[in-house]
């Protein structure tokens, strides 16, 4: 397992991954790490956080979504999300907890993100000190797709959730990156959400394999 956490964050370019059972469970332990209870998750309408992930954040987190439309190719409006941070210390306002984007974007055609789109996004996090978590189920067909490396998908976001089982082979299994200082957040939400599995070396194994022969492998 260790092996695996290892790889998967020198591949996106982090400094530590810790490996979930599922996309679902990775999405909701990062954004339990980001977060705090009351903390508003600005993302778009269409992605898959909103739609197929049960209100996760919400029901055990005490998150709130708040909203923006997605374009036809899953970007977001940058000045409807300046817009949308909360301003610090007033009260009434929730804290803006953590940016989500989705790439590639499912409910968007299936495309992956513009690097433009992705570094102004990232500015603007810098610039508000907000995080910006990458539901990167696919990271590696955006790769593919954009003919550049994970890394440089990933290089925008603070952290990324990706799937070991999306065009990968893999039977099992997800993987969420980031700092060292988050990864231990995340694998304290990994224990809430009944994550730690103790007999998780075999799955792990499968997932090696998908990292190190068949990324390559996807056209």
């Amino acid at each position: 397992v260790r092996e695996l956490e290892v790889l998967g964050a020198r591949m996106l370019g982090k400094e530590d991954a810790v490996f979930v059972a599922s996309g679902t469970m990775g999405n909701l332990a990062a954004l339990l790490a980001h977060c705090g209870r009351g903390d508003e998750i600005i993302m778009g309408d269409e992605c898959h956080i909103f739609w197929y992930e049960s209100g996760g954040a919400a029901a055990l987190g005490g998150m709130p979504f708040a909203l923006l439309p997605n374009t036809r190719f899953g970007e977001l409006d940058l000045d409807r999300v300046r817009k949308m941070i909360r301003q610090k210390n007033r009260p009434g306002y929730p804290r803006t907890g953590v940016i989500c984007i989705e790439n590639t974007h499912n409910r968007c055609g299936g495309v992956p993100l513009r690097q433009q789109f992705m570094a102004e996004l990232s500015e603007i996090g810098r610039e508000h000190d907000v995080p910006i978590h990458m539901d990167g189920a696919r990271i590696f067909n955006a790769a593919a797709a954009l003919d550049l490396p994970a890394e440089e998908i990933a290089r925008h976001a603070d952290t990324v959730q990706f799937c070991l089982t999306k065009c990968l082979a893999a039977p099992v299994g997800s993987l969420i990156a980031g700092t060292s200082e988050f990864i231990q957040r995340a694998r304290a939400g990994r224990k809430i959400l009944g994550g730690a599995m103790r007999q998780s070396g075999v799955i792990a194994a499968a997932g090696l394999v998908a990292l190190q022969g068949m990324v390559d492998r996807i056209p």
